[in-house]
């Protein structure tokens, strides 16, 4: 959210910026003709700047040759001027060869000595050589002048071109404008986060209370214990469908005192007692497990929809960020335009003349890079944590149902008393529910028998429904099992040594070795309750007429009702 709103209040601070310019443009032409003059002035400083530096170049180059031309002519000059020094000058040294001549002359010719000096007239041929020394000693005189003003013509060409290009202009213009805001843009933004924040009260409240919602439950800990201790200490039916080591003595007690053993539990009473240490479930643990799994998979979900929410967030604001990131700034187009193609020097100075005199509002150039959003990128520990946390809790809830009844051996060690007190309760329960519940499933088994030749209406239904069980068992291969015959009354499966089928002719009735002992080896389908010592069960009355196949209204009126009762007490005798 803030991500968002530091976008957004970006976004608003450039467009003002940008209208602010437009209204600088539009409200104050002078200012508008200045910004434009001072560009030019720019612009030509600018060409300028770039030409003094190629002059500037090229008088350093000019000096660095008139200054090599000058070493080359001094050291020329030294050299002819030790020459001069070690030979002479060539007017001296024709003069002292003339003179030579003349004195070799005279010694040569004795009385004739007078016609040497004629000698004097080769001082002619000699002076040629002197106005050549004077000559070349002038040449070098010569030549260091011209380059000297070569060079000060030079300097005087570049402070020309400086003076052409210093131009100063003066603008003297009063303009007044003022603007009232009642607010400004912080304080815009300020709001708009305190509105944001008002209208998400409600889910802070909510935080606020998940919190206060972890020692509510860490109470109802400690609730649930004291709740589970009183009705533990006043009823001996909560949760009394655990099999002890208390039981196991008592049931040993009883069956050396000549009773029978209850201990192993039959296979009707195995779904509903159980031992401490059984995977299987009760009825109140599955519906325990069903509950909290539903607030689990809520709660999963309600985390999933939270993680994926953020994420998505993140990776939509990225992807803003990262195209916007590849997009240049917005430029308004210019309606005129002069555009200067080539390169080169000149024509970098036109390009930024024609640029000078483009419109103030066309060299606004909107970077919106800066107000893209720049999300933070999540913390992918947590999504782990999170997980985490909610693998340790479906964990917990599997588990719950048998850690909570380690509360039975807590209060059994604690209170042995109240443990033998209700391992006795029980004890008593399964015997006297062993007698009701084998009752009830003969009685239940005989029904089915006699009644299935009256419901003739639902014999398609009765052939689907056991196609389809057919089906079903070969699916789960169980066509194994199928070929086993099984009891009758418990379903137990038999063996040809435990079969005991019913000596009478087309009965289907087959039972096993405990249940066929306990009917008195009489079969309950076929046979009469009295038959079997079921003489309780008034659900079927024999006519008293051996001639009568049809059974009268006033009979089955009373069937039923009989019948009804009887069931109603099974039904109250059952645990």
């Amino acid at each position: 959210m803030k991500v968002m709103l530091r976008s957004l209040a970006c976004g608003q601070e450039l467009l003002r910026r940008a209208l602010g310019q437009m209204l600088d443009v539009i409200l104050e032409p002078v200012n508008a003709i200045q910004l434009a003059v001072d560009l030019l002035l720019q612009e030509v400083r600018r060409v300028l700047k770039q030409a003094m530096l190629v002059l500037l170049r090229i008088q350093d180059h000019l000096i660095a040759i008139i200054d090599t031309l000058k070493n080359c002519a001094s050291w020329l000059k030294s050299v002819v001027d030790l020459c001069n020094t070690e030979m002479g000058t060539p007017w001296a040294r024709c003069k002292s060869t003339a003179q030579r001549a003349m004195v070799r002359c005279q010694a040569k010719m004795g009385v004739f000595k007078a016609l040497c000096h004629a000698s004097k007239l080769f001082l002619a041929l000699c002076y040629p050589a002197k106005i050549f020394d004077v000559f070349c000693s002038g040449y070098w005189d010569v030549s260091w002048a011209l380059l000297d003003k070569i060079l000060e013509r030079y300097r005087e060409f570049v402070r020309n071109i400086e003076q052409m290009f210093d131009a100063n202009i003066t603008f003297e213009h009063e303009f007044f404008f003022d603007t009232n805001s009642s607010k400004s843009l912080a304080d815009v933004g300020e709001e708009i986060i305190q509105d944001i924040n008002q209208r998400l009260s409600p889910f802070i409240f909510l935080q606020s209370f998940v919190d206060i919602l972890c020692w509510v439950m860490v109470v109802t800990v400690f609730l649930k214990a004291t709740i589970f201790y009183l009705r533990y200490m006043n009823s001996r039916q909560f949760q009394n469908v655990f099999l002890t080591k208390i039981l196991s003595a008592i049931d040993k007690r009883h069956g050396k005192l000549g009773f029978e053993y209850l201990l192993p539990l039959q296979r009707l009473e195995k779904a509903k007692y159980m031992k401490l240490t059984s995977l299987r479930l009760t009825f109140f643990e599955f519906v325990s497990i069903v509950e909290n799994a539903c607030f689990m998979m809520t709660t999963c979900l309600q985390l999933f929809a939270i993680c994926f929410l953020d994420y998505g967030l993140f990776w939509l604001l990225a992807t803003m960020s990262f195209h916007g990131h590849q997009e240049a700034g917005l430029e308004v187009p210019a309606y005129i335009d002069l555009e200067i193609k080539g390169g080169g020097f000149v024509a970098d100075i036109m390009r930024g003349i024609a640029n000078a005199f483009r419109p103030l509002t066309q060299k606004s150039v909107l970077d919106t890079n800066p107000c893209l959003p720049l999300p933070v990128e999540p913390d992918y520990a947590e999504y782990i944590l999170i997980l985490v946390l909610c693998l340790l809790a479906w964990l917990i809830l599997l588990a719950e149902p048998y850690v909570l009844r380690t509360r039975h051996l807590i209060m059994a060690y604690f209170y042995p008393d109240r443990a033998k007190e209700r391992a006795m309760f029980l004890y008593n329960r399964i015997s006297d529910d062993r007698t009701s519940l084998f009752q009830f499933a003969r009685r239940r088994k005989r029904n089915a028998y006699n009644h299935k030749r009256n419901v003739e209406h639902l014999r398609c239904f009765n052939w689907l429904s056991k196609g389809f069980a057919g089906l079903l068992r070969r699916c789960c291969c169980w066509s194994a099992s199928q070929n086993k015959e099984r009891c009758t009354i418990c379903g137990l499966s038999l063996t040809s040594s435990t079969r005991n089928p019913c000596d009478t002719p087309g009965c289907e009735g087959v039972y096993c070795d405990e249940c066929f002992e306990k009917s008195y080896r009489k079969c309950c389908l076929c046979k009469r309750p009295v038959d079997y010592g079921d003489f309780s069960d008034v659900s079927e009355v024999d006519d008293s007429s051996d001639n009568s196949e049809k059974e009268s209204f006033r009979e089955k009126r009373y069937r039923e009702i009989c019948g009804s009762q009887s069931q109603k007490r099974v039904t109250r005798n059952k645990p």
